[in-house]
C-alpha cells in the first residue's frame, strides 16, 4: 500500500456515500446493532466505521465491496452473514486460534481464505492481514502499517490491496 493522501473522515464518509449511491448497497444498519457489538466488544468500536455503517450503508463497501455487514441484511459479502456473527464466532475461537487476539476480526474477504481483519479496541480502526496460505499459524494474522480511514482512502482513490505477511526469518514455522 502507498501512502494514500490524507482525507478526513467527512470526506470519507462522503465518498462512500457517493459510491453507495450508485451502487446496490443495504440501508443503513440502526443504531442498536451497533450498541449491540459494542456491547459483546466491551467498548466502542472504531467511530469512523460506526459511522459509515449506521449513516450509509450495512456492507458492501471497501474492496471489491466486500466489506460484511454490521447484521444480517440478507445480502451476504462473504461467506458470513454479519460482523456480529463474525465477532461471536472469533472471540470463542477453536482451540488451534488461541493465540490470536479476540478483538481483531474479519472485515473484508478477498478470496482464497485472504482477509482484511480490523481491530475494534483500536479508535482508529488499526488494519490486520490473515493469509493461511503465506505463514505458520503464529503468523497467519499480523498488524498492517495503516489505519481504517487509510485504507478505506486508499480504495476510495482507486487502489486494490492485499494484506502484506511479515518477513518472519527466525520461525523455523514459517
Amino acid at each position: 500500500m502507498t501512502d494514500p493522501v490524507a482525507w478526513t473522515d467527512e470526506e470519507i464518509v462522503a465518498k462512500i456515500r457517493e459510491f453507495a449511491g450508485k451502487n446496490e448497497l443495504p440501508q443503513p444498519a440502526p443504531a442498536a446493532a451497533a450498541d449491540e457489538l459494542e456491547a459483546a466488544l466491551g467498548q466502542p468500536m472504531p467511530p469512523l466505521l460506526r459511522r459509515i455503517y449506521c449513516e450509509v450503508a450495512n456492507g458492501g463497501f471497501g474492496i471489491d465491496g466486500d466489506v460484511v455487514s454490521l447484521t444480517d441484511t440478507g445480502k451476504w459479502y462473504s461467506d458470513e452473514e454479519s460482523l456480529t456473527d463474525i465477532y461471536r464466532r472469533w472471540s470463542q475461537p477453536p482451540e488451534e486460534w488461541d493465540i490470536y487476539p479476540h478483538h481483531v476480526v474479519p472485515l473484508v474477504t478477498l478470496g482464497c481464505a485472504i482477509w482484511w481483519h480490523i481491530d475494534l479496541r483500536s479508535p482508529q480502526g488499526q488494519m490486520w492481514g490473515w493469509d493461511p496460505n503465506a505463514l505458520c499459524r503464529h503468523h497467519r494474522l499480523f498488524p498492517q502499517r495503516f489505519t481504517l480511514a487509510e485504507w478505506l482512502t486508499d480504495w476510495l482513490q482507486g487502489k486494490r490491496t492485499f494484506p502484506t505477511p511479515p518477513d518472519v526469518p527466525d520461525c523455523p514455522d514459517c
